[in-house]
Order: C-alpha cells, then structure tokens, then sequence
C-alpha cells in the first residue's frame, strides 16, 4: 500500500470513528410547521425569521448543533412587539419525536400536543448577537407544562391586533419550575458569520451522550419559524465503514484513469 494512501486510511479512521452526525431541514414538503400558523403556513413575518436546518453531531463526548437562519445577528429586532425584541429561544432536545398530527406538517402540534422534551440548552443572554454561554437542564416533569416557558411568555402585543406568532410553542428552560434540574454542564454558544447559531457542549455524564437519535426544537422567542424533527445518530463503526468505502471508491478511480 503505498505511504500516502495508508495515512489517509489512518487520518479517515482517527475522525470518523468517534463522530457521529445527522442533520433536519426545515425546508420541503415534509418540513415541520407546528400548530398554531394563523393560516401563515410555515412562516409568520418577513423572511429574516426563517430557518432552512439544524445539524447534529456527537464528536466523543462533544455535542454540536448547528441552525441555519435568517434569523441569526437579528436578535433585538422588532421591539414593538416585545420589550426587548425578538430573542433567540433556548434548543430542547429529546430520544425520540413523537409530534400530533397526521398532516405532513404537523399543524396541530405545539408544546401541549405533541413531543415532551428531556433537556434543554438555556441560553444566558438570548439577546446577544455574539454569543455567550448556556446551561443544560434535565426536563422532569410528566408534561412540558411545568418545563416550558412558550412564546406567549415573551411577546407584550396583543395577538389577532396586527401581531400574529406561533403561540403554545415550547419557547426556553422553565428554569424556576421544581420539575427542572440543573445538570452542572455548560457550553458555549456563537453567531457565526450572521447565517447560524451554533452550540457545543460536554455532555459527559448525560444520557444524551448514549442517544441514537435525537430530537431537536427551536425557535426564536415568538416561534415565527421552528425548526423540528429527529435525526439518526450512526454508531461510529458505520460512519467509518461509510467513509472508508467512499474513499475507496475515490481512490480505485484515480488508480483506473492512472492505468487507462
């Protein structure tokens, strides 16, 4: 074998196989809406709300999430609508997806209806446009109605009076609630480049480290996009064997034009 295929063998082995990763979009037409549209369909208000996809992965023990928005650097936007602006909601991650409805897109599921949600990332200033830091909390309760702060949480206009949001959307970390635990673990949070937030965390210790799949929600604080779905995480094994054969593939290529 020669030298430089047997490092990229062993450089392909070293990251692959202790990375796993998935992805969900918001776009298509099995993109998830969520209850409560007001007949706006998946977004409410201009196209700075919208979200397009979230990606997962799990690297060891380091989670990341990465959601791709218009939304991102706009945090503080429409003040009319509330005190502060239009936030960045806190992410809710969960084993499975257990959405309501039988439509495509969800349409009457919302935090009351639908997934009940095990953990959440609850972000420490949600109106920063540069990032800063956030806590896991473990969601306890037999319902995310003592977890859950929703968007009617956030909004001071008057829904119906020129001011329509998804309402009844699990929104941030009822972090006063007795049903939340705080899990001691902390990450960091970022905007990057005003085009998605991204997250990272070492979840050492949680059985978010033993999911294989997980399920994600978020939206901005008046929910006027949510993005929401599950995604497969591989076991390491598969995503190397994955890799190995696609670069095997590439390499069998480059030696059939070498002896053509």
């Amino acid at each position: 074998m020669k030298p430089l295929i047997r490092l990229a063998l062993i450089a392909l082995m070293a990251v692959v196989t202790n990375a796993r990763a998935g992805a969900i979009t918001d776009v298509g037409n099995n993109a998830y809406w969520g209850g409560d549209n007001h007949g706006y369909g998946d977004l409410i208000g201009s196209s700075m709300y919208d979200i397009s996809g979230a990606n997962i992965s799990l690297v060891g023990r380091i989670l990341n999430i990465r959601i791709t928005t218009n939304f991102a650097g706009n945090a503080g936007a429409d003040t009319w609508a509330a005190t502060n602006g239009i936030g960045y909601g806190d992410v809710f991650l969960g084993a499975a997806w257990t959405p309501a409805g039988a439509d495509a897109h969800h349409t009457s599921d919302n935090a009351a209806s639908g997934t009940r949600w095990s953990y959440g990332l609850n972000l420490d200033n949600r109106w920063s446009n540069t990032g800063g830091s956030f806590t896991l909390y473990e969601l306890d309760g037999a319902t995310n109605a003592s977890n859950i702060l929703n968007s009617q949480s956030f909004l001071s206009c008057v829904l119906g009076s020129q001011c329509y949001y998804r309402d009844g959307q699990a929104t941030a970390v009822k972090t006063t609630s007795n049903t939340v635990r705080n899990t001691g673990l902390t990450g960091h949070w970022s905007v990057e480049n005003n085009t998605a937030l991204v997250f990272a965390i070492d979840i050492g210790g949680s059985a978010l480290q033993q999911y294989d799949a997980m399920a994600l929600h978020w939206g901005e604080t008046c929910q006027n996009d949510v993005i929401e779905g599950i995604t497969k995480l591989p076991e390491p094994a598969s995503v190397a064997l994955i890799g190995l054969g696609l670069l095997g593939l590439r390499l069998r290529r480059k030696s059939a034009r070498a002896t053509a």
